[in-house]
């Protein structure tokens, strides 16, 4: 009975899967652009580059992508609410585009870094406006997984360039990569837009058909009208910056800009960008491309793992492992390294390092890689979802760029233990951050995690634990309160 009541509940919920994971082609797009540097830049800095670049060079071609990602929110704050999220998930996708074909026809360092700063474009469009248009589309019992199912996309694309790249030349592995980004603009064209939407702007009929495919039901009508009186009591706000400052929205604001801070202070995004360069530093008997490649699929099957248990573990438990995890990573990988540079005879043990990555890798790609996204979607009114997720990955991306440049600079002038040990204290100290002011949301409505974080007297984590209640009604509605 167990696997046909899953086979029904896949055939019950496989539209909004079909529409979520055409739609997460964005993200292996935009991640693919991330991970094509593990693959690539050392092949721009071999004597033999097809196109000679500097080892500081070499770091802004990891940077600028991150710092131009900071540009995509503010382009998808505006366009997300006034066209809609699926024209502007279309439109994230084309700077990708453009910026592959600079990449296959350009014979410059120049060329170089503007496509690299397209992408960064797509990258923050794609991160900022995804999560919304998955929560919008998604009932309660699958909105966990259904979020965390743009990590692992993101993660394909990662294993798909780490995979490709070593084996084919400069140029033809963008020719490759620019199949993604067009295999989702045409496929995403035919999927719908968000019911959410469609009644903000009065199409009601039009919702409801879209409410209707989603569900895969005839009869929608009574979370259409919960999805309805969301849209009037959100007309009150305006939905500016200015609402993400009282009270309930304030601490929705503070978690989630500290998830995104987590995230790339942890370490991971310097691990996936220079994995390559990590691994040529450690004395194992994999090629380091090799190493990348088996860390990449690791990525990949932790993400799928993650998107099927954090509607059933929960939130707050993976989180907390995944940031105590890259704590004891980060710091066990800077040890090896500083024994290594006071040249400590470290033969036999080099699988050391290998494998706490690798463990590394699972600890964060369960937790902080998935988990935020999904947090994003929930904590926050969907008057001021678009403006929380810009500035989500508005300051994500400048912390990351901070990360991604520095990181660089740190190893070479100081260490490459400096930096994992950096990543390590900034871990512990998040631990502490996560166990006192992260909410668990887990099987709950949207309407009453933001009356919790809207309560007076709901001050603590307590009152975020699952509360034990009559089976209600599986809906997807996207509130504002009152």
């Amino acid at each position: 009975m167990g696997f046909i009541d899953n086979l029904k509940d896949f055939r019950k919920y496989s539209n909004q899967y079909l529409a979520a994971f055409t739609g997460t082609l964005l993200m292996l797009s935009v991640a693919a652009s991330y991970g094509w540097t593990s693959p690539t830049l050392p092949r721009l800095l071999a004597d033999d580059s097809p196109l000679p670049l500097t080892p500081d060079e070499s770091s802004w071609v990891v940077s600028i992508l991150v710092l131009t990602s900071i540009a995509g929110p503010v382009l998808s704050a505006w366009l997300i609410d006034k066209f809609g999220r699926k024209l502007t998930l279309l439109l994230a996708v084309l700077p990708s585009i453009v910026g592959w074909i600079l990449i296959g026809v350009g014979e410059s360092v120049a060329v170089l870094f503007v496509s690299r700063a397209l992408s960064g474009i797509s990258y923050g469009m794609a991160y900022s406006s995804m999560p919304l248009y998955l929560g919008e589309i998604a009932s309660d019992r699958i909105r966990g997984s259904i979020g965390t199912l743009l990590t692992v996309m993101a993660k394909t694309g990662i294993l798909l360039e780490y995979a490709i790249g070593p084996y084919v030349g400069y140029t033809t592995l963008a020719w490759i990569s620019i199949a993604f980004p067009v295999t989702f603009f045409a496929l995403f064209l035919w999927l719908p837009e968000s019911p959410y939407y469609l009644l903000g702007k009065q199409q009601t009929e039009q919702a409801e058909q879209n409410l209707r495919w989603l569900r895969r039901a005839s009869d929608v009508r009574t979370e259409l009208a919960m999805m309805q009186a969301a849209v009037e009591r959100s007309k009150h706000n305006r939905g500016t910056f200015r609402d993400l400052l009282n009270r309930g929205n304030r601490r929705s604001l503070i978690i989630i800009m500290g998830l995104g801070a987590l995230q790339q202070l942890c370490g991971s995004q310097a691990v996936i960008a220079y994995s390559q360069q990590i691994f040529d530093q450690v004395n194992i008997g994999l090629k380091a491309h090799e190493s990348s490649i088996i860390m990449a699929v690791i990525q990949l099957v932790t993400a799928a793992l993650s998107s099927s248990i954090v509607d059933r573990v929960g939130r707050r438990p993976l989180l907390l492992f995944s940031t105590v995890g890259c704590a004891i990573g980060t710091f066990i990988v800077g040890l090896y390294f500083f024994l290594d540079q006071q040249e400590v005879d470290l033969d036999g043990i080099g699988w050391i390092p290998l494998v706490v990555i690798m463990l590394y890798i699972v600890c964060y790609t369960i937790g902080l890689a998935t988990v935020p996204f999904a947090i994003l979607g929930e904590i926050f009114p969907a008057n001021v979802k678009a403006v929380a997720a810009a500035l989500y990955t508005m300051f994500a991306g400048s912390v990351g760029f901070g990360v991604s440049k520095l990181y660089q600079l740190i190893s070479d002038e100081a260490g490459t233990y400096v930096s994992f040990w950096i990543f390590a204290a900034f871990s512990a100290g998040f631990v502490v951050f996560v166990f006192a002011l992260v909410p668990e949301t887990k099987g709950k409505p949207l309407d009453q995690i933001l009356i919790e974080m809207h309560t007076a007297t709901c001050r603590n984590i307590n009152c975020f634990r699952q509360r034990k209640h009559s089976k209600h009604q599986d809906h997807s509605s996207v509130d504002s309160v009152p």
